[in-house]
């Protein structure tokens, strides 16, 4: 039952390992993913699953819990008014402003999609970028990195002909052509380490994600995307998302919904 779940020791994990904010409404569900998990592992119940939580003795076991849990939904051009704004703007300006590739960053990426709708804006205003995509979950990365997708999926956010243009049938599945793959690359990362490996980035993209997470969370993750995010780039959020951790590091843009930018200058000043 729900009720016999040990929530202190499943919420001081994912507050630990992915800060993440588990509040006990979400018990039901995180009882649902879990099923599986201890079934193959022939315990009896989810809690008897719980009990063996230990991240020094079963350390891949612990972070399988965790993956499991972290929420993952996303879809092709989830939020539209962000992509018509980096393709009418953000994306022609910056271009212009480095004289070659723009550096786009997901935060968060889960199986892909908001990083194919990215190279998708890009390829289709003539804009060359690499986007940098990144995710706690190792299963999602390997989803992302196939780039496979049920017709649900691609229905969910791609118009007809940037389904033709992008992707092509795959027995009954659809599959991002080679074209796109050539500009997204998908890496397993943990936002609350940092991301100082990967380089300064024009474009962040961490929408859906910090809403989920607990204050300190947050903070961690936007003091990491401060530092990745060049002194005339942008921060895009989901949409009503509101970040009161991110102090000095961002502030909103007037005007943009969504948007933040780092420091005095802006990209929308630019523009």
């Amino acid at each position: 039952m729900t009720g016999d779940l040990d929530f202190p020791v499943l919420s001081a994990l994912m507050s630990e390992r992915a800060g993440y904010d588990l509040g006990p409404e979400r018990l039901a569900a995180v009882e649902a993913r879990l099923g599986p998990i201890a079934r193959r592992e022939g315990l009896a119940s989810v809690q008897d699953l719980i009990a063996l939580v230990d991240p020094g003795q079963r350390p891949s076991l612990t972070w399988e819990i965790v993956e499991t849990i972290l929420p993952a939904d996303t879809r092709f051009f989830r939020d539209r008014e962000s992509f018509e704004l980096i393709s009418a703007q953000l994306l022609p300006v910056l271009s212009q402003a480095r004289g070659g590739v723009v550096r786009v960053l997901i935060a968060g990426c889960a199986t892909g999609q908001e990083a194919w709708s990215v190279a998708i804006c890009a390829a289709e205003i003539g804009v060359d970028v690499e986007v940098v995509a990144l995710d706690l979950s190792s299963r999602s990365i390997e989803k992302a990195r196939a780039g496979v997708y049920t017709q649900f999926e691609v229905q969910r956010g791609l118009r007809s002909r940037q389904l033709i243009a992008w992707l092509e049938r795959y027995e009954d599945l659809w599959r991002v052509s080679e074209r796109l793959k050539r500009w997204v690359r998908f890496e397993r990362a943990n936002l609350l380490d940092g991301i100082e490996g990967f380089g300064e980035f024009d474009l962040i993209f961490c929408r859906h994600v910090l809403s989920d997470m607990t204050s300190e969370g947050r903070r961690r993750v936007l003091d990491g995307l401060a530092k990745a995010l060049g002194p005339a780039g942008c921060l895009f959020v989901g949409e009503g998302e509101i970040l009161p951790e991110a102090g000095v590091a961002f502030r909103p843009v007037a005007g943009l919904k969504s948007v933040y930018v780092r420091g005095p200058s802006s990209v929308s000043q630019a523009a």
